[in-house]
């Protein structure tokens, strides 16, 4: 050994431990153990390049409050959710499934702002033959007639002449909705009845004072 001992023989023998020693030090300094550690453009990178680590880092990246989520499955507190298919509290969610608290669901499947809707259907009442009948339903109090219907028994001889909304008396405001119906039948008798939408709110005028 001590023949093949010389200058250069130890020079290299110590460069091999300091580089070995280096490269472990390095390794230590930048062992990657969070994906927050990693830049979000190397993380979408590795979409073009490795789809299977892609898949295994993203599945513990999230986005809780970003500014703007174009197409994110959950955006919790962003300001604007395009796509979202759940927006807890955005500020506007355009097209989300479910948009929680938006201040502004423009097409939500379920946005949760139309409350407090009734039905209010009125009894069977008589329309005989030759004769034109109409019957008023009033929606409970504190409510307004929004829209309503008309259901008949007859055929082709009973015809919805007049639907409307309008005030059932004095100091209220469109919460009624009448149904107007014509039995021209010579012989027949039949019957129908009306039904009110109702629903909470104010409304700017009266659509029709009796």
């Amino acid at each position: 050994m001590r023949r093949h001992l010389n200058y250069a023989n130890v020079t290299a023998t110590l460069a091999l431990v300091f580089a070995m020693s280096g490269g472990a030090l390095a390794a230590k300094h930048y062992l990657v153990t969070k994906t927050n550690q990693i830049s979000p453009k190397v993380l979408r990178s590795f979409a073009a390049t490795d789809t299977s680590l892609f898949k295994k880092l993203s599945k513990t990246v999230v986005v809780t409050k970003a500014a703007n989520a174009s197409n994110a499955t959950n955006a919790t507190h962003a300001t604007s959710a395009n796509t979202a298919g759940t927006a807890t509290s955005a500020t506007t969610a355009n097209s989300a499934t479910t948009a929680g608290s938006a201040t502004t669901a423009g097409s939500a499947n379920s946005a949760g702002a139309l409350t407090g809707i009734q039905i209010v259907k009125g009894p069977d009442i008589p329309n005989k033959h030759g004769e034109q009948s109409s019957q008023d339903v009033v929606c409970p109090s504190g409510m307004h007639a929004i829209g309503g219907g008309v259901l008949t028994s007859g055929q082709t001889e009973q015809a919805i002449n007049q639907t409307l909304i309008a005030d059932s008396g004095p100091g209220k405001t469109n919460d009624e909705f009448e149904g107007i119906v014509n039995n021209t039948s010579t012989t027949k008798d039949d019957t129908f009845h009306v039904w009110a939408l109702c629903a909470n709110g104010s409304v700017s005028g009266s659509v029709f004072t009796p």
